[in-house]
């Protein structure tokens, strides 16, 4: 069970929890938060054991495996969304690729706290919308503490620097923001003896971008289930459901912004093969509402896609 639940956090890290200034954060922005994880969360670590051949089996006490010092991953996901720019108004639909790269560094870490810098590269295309394409570069600072005797809560703090480009454009910058990010989270087997696993968060961002019209604070709550008929195989229902305070007053897509709240809803399944450590192939599927009090920012999107993803870690 210590095997599966290891392998449960780092499948869930992958596979789970988007050119111009007037839809910059809807399709950029919003496509990548919930498309692709900026850096792997280390799962909570399990005691290693020894043997002695007079006293049998013993538990070796506060002796945890240490996380790898540098770990690169790429994700090469192929998707439909029946919304390409966020908009209730005339919705365009398309076929998309994205493909993510990242590479992280832990200079240092303690049995309870593990430090990390990840650079991120992202590139998105979609086949009937070439306006909505654009790449994106992320560096983050992130901080984990475990503080649980069972190692199942943990919290987490990032500073993300975020830039969006528009490849058609001569790499015009379109975009910007700097996140600061706190994640508590819980790790939990359901019931001891059965490969069903629960995972809570609690996420607590601020948003500072440019344009400033969309800086936001978000308060965000998700819940997911892993459950493994195989050890190499995990079927997870997820629900995430958010609240979003916008700062700054002015116009969106022409439309005047004044004191916005949205509540961002978002459901979805996700199937994942992973057939060796350093390879899991997975299918998903999401729909996303978004109820602004401004109704005419309000969306949805509905979002099949299958991808796969290469790890390597030392």
């Amino acid at each position: 069970m210590k095997r599966t639940g290891i392998f449960f956090v780092e499948v869930l890290t992958l596979s789970l929890l988007a050119a111009t200034a007037g839809w910059a954060q809807n399709p950029a922005a919003e496509t990548l938060q919930q498309n692709v994880p900026l850096s792997q969360q280390a799962p909570p670590p399990t005691p290693t054991t020894t043997s002695d051949q007079d006293l049998g089996e013993l538990s070796v006490v506060q002796k945890f495996p240490k996380p790898e010092m540098f770990s690169f991953w790429t994700t090469q996901q192929f998707f439909y969304t029946d919304n390409v720019f966020y908009t209730d108004a005339n919705p365009v639909s398309s076929t998309a690729y994205l493909g993510s790269y990242t590479a992280s560094f832990v200079p240092y870490s303690l049995r309870d706290w593990t430090p990390r810098v990840s650079l991120q590269y992202n590139m998105v295309r979609y086949g009937d919308a070439s306006s909505g394409d654009f790449d994106n570069e992320n560096l983050a600072l992130s901080s984990q503490y475990i503080f649980s005797e069972d190692r199942n809560w943990s919290w987490t703090a990032t500073v993300d620097l975020s830039r969006f480009t528009a490849p058609h454009a001569n790499d015009h910058e379109f975009y910007k923001e700097v996140v600061y990010d706190n994640q508590i989270t819980r790790v939990a087997q359901l019931i001891q003896g059965t490969p069903l696993f629960f995972i809570g968060a609690y996420d607590l961002a601020y948003h500072q971008t440019s344009p400033a019209i969309f800086d936001r604070l978000d308060n965000t709550l998700s819940f997911s289930l892993a459950y493994y008929p195989m050890k190499e195989i995990s079927i997870g229902p997820f629900i995430r459901a958010g609240a979003r305070t916008y700062f700054t007053d002015g116009v969106v897509n022409g439309i005047t912004q004044h004191d916005r709240d949205d509540f961002n809803l978002a459901e979805g399944l996700d199937v994942t093969w992973m057939p060796c450590k350093y390879v899991s192939l997975s299918a998903d599927f999401s729909h996303v509402n978004d109820y602004s009090d401004n109704t005419s920012l309000s969306y949805n999107n509905t979002v099949p896609g299958v991808s796969v993803t290469g790890t390597v870690k030392f």
